[in-house]
């Protein structure tokens, strides 16, 4: 009798232990195939736009000149008084160590968002693992990590990356909160909520919605209620300190915002970008869904109609996977995001013929490829890489050389931008034919 119950036992064990063992290798497989696809080609595919490079320019202006309580500016959000909304300082103050580390170079700090895209989907597999079980979170997973847009994400530097994280780890506060009702959680999850709110202001809907479903579980609603506050306040810190020095300069362009966009809606839109704390969630229920279909299948008694659903299984994930990777938000060659067939390589190529050519002091830069007319990517380049700094982005008209990256069929006689317009008149060179499309020019004042 003890014996037959322990071979029964060992082989209910053996049975759960092979199975964990076997999505846990499964797992594995996806996260390396994941890294395989996401740093493949990697300094050919990355985006380093205006945004990446005005995140590391104010960053390292931290390191250089001092640290501020001011964050990115907004550039597109401005309000009708001419007021510009600005991001907490926290996403420069995760960027100071980086740039210091990697000597400015914008290719491996991009890197540290790629890895942290993979541990975000690596966390998110354990906490689903945890509250659900590992097919689930391996389901998840393999929805998480394929998805296009966490693959677009993953390829450059951009202050909303973290929201994915911070959306997990709420989930997974909230889920513990409700069981176990201890003080710690409100906490966490204010602090959670005030450093996604600083990184995008649109987040301050999805922290009520926290705090909402928090008093709904709460056994002592105003304790809890509070300690959230107190975390969002924390969160929050500097901004709370600059408005407290600076006549509530925060507060009051937030105010005026809301207020422009009341008036005139098409001042602010809604974009996916300011929901990506959910994708991991929406992650979650595909996963759930799928393991609903799979757990149907396996009760089916005829082998052949068993094999036929797992095969549908299967089908839907790789049909899933091959749709995201031919999707236009990702390419295996080029740098989706920033100009066709041109990238940071290329972009680096024109940083340096313009240091060789040893300028003077009195020079600016322009780029004629898209909206950011103003270089901010060659004068991060530049200034941080080549140890060379143009003169400020308002002063185009009082130089001597301006250097142009622009097409290679690019009319300066019939040039629009002002900032080639207001330094003329001048003569064209070609100073570097990086390809057979783009060419750095070299602008002499008359």
């Amino acid at each position: 009798m003890f014996i037959t119950r322990f071979t029964k036992d060992h082989k209910y064990f053996m049975d759960r232990f092979s199975g964990k063992i076997k999505i846990l290798a499964l797992a594995c497989l996806v996260i390396g195939l994941a890294i395989f696809i996401r740093f493949y080609n990697f300094p050919s595919r990355i985006n380093f736009g205006p945004e990446q490079a005005m995140s590391l320019i104010v960053t390292g202006e931290y390191l250089n000149e001092k640290v501020t309580l001011l964050g990115v500016p907004s550039t597109q959000r401005i309000t009708s008084e001419g007021h510009i909304i600005f991001s907490s300082p926290f996403f420069n103050y995760s960027l100071m160590p980086l740039e210091k580390f990697f000597n400015y170079d914008p290719i491996p700090i991009t890197g540290y968002f790629t890895l942290l895209n993979i541990f975000t989907g690596l966390v998110t597999f354990l906490i689903l693992s945890k509250i659900s079980n590992r097919r689930v979170a391996f389901f998840s997973l393999i929805l998480f990590i394929f998805n296009e847009y966490m693959i677009f994400h993953s390829l450059f530097i951009w202050i909303v990356n973290y929201l994915p994280l911070i959306g997990i780890l709420t989930f997974y506060f909230l889920w513990e909160f409700k069981d176990k009702n201890k003080p710690k959680y409100p906490l966490l999850l204010g602090l959670l909520s005030g450093i996604a709110f600083g990184l995008e202001y649109m987040y301050f809907l999805t922290a009520v919605l926290v705090l909402i479903v928090l008093a709904s579980f709460s056994k002592n609603k105003l304790r809890d209620v509070l300690l959230f506050l107190i975390g969002f306040a924390v969160a929050n810190f500097p901004i709370i300190l600059f408005d407290v020095k600076h006549n509530l300069y925060y507060l009051r362009t937030f105010l005026q915002y809301f207020e422009d966009t009341i008036k005139n809606p098409g001042q602010s839109r809604l974009a996916y970008y300011q929901f990506l704390q959910f994708w991991p969630i929406l992650a979650f229920l595909g996963g759930l869904i799928i393991d609903l279909f799979y757990s149907r299948f396996a009760k089916f008694r005829n082998i052949c109609s068993r094999l036929l659903g797992y095969m549908v299984i299967v089908a839907f994930v790789v049909l899933y996977v091959i749709f995201n990777l031919t999707s236009k938000k990702v390419s295996f060659v080029n740098a989706v995001g920033m100009s066709a067939g041109f990238n940071i390589i290329k972009l680096d190529v024109a940083a340096r013929v313009i240091s060789l050519d040893c300028p003077k002091d009195n020079f600016n830069v322009a780029m004629l490829l898209d909206f950011d007319s103003r270089a901010h990517p060659l004068r991060y380049l530049l200034n941080y890489r080549y140890r060379l700094k143009p003169k400020g982005i308002e002063q185009y008209s009082d130089i001597d050389t301006l250097y142009v990256i622009a097409s290679s069929n690019y009319n300066f006689g019939e040039a629009l931008a002002w900032e080639v317009k207001t330094f003329a008149p001048f003569k064209v060179h070609i100073l570097k034919e990086i390809d057979q499309n783009y060419f750095v020019y070299k602008l002499v004042k008359n």
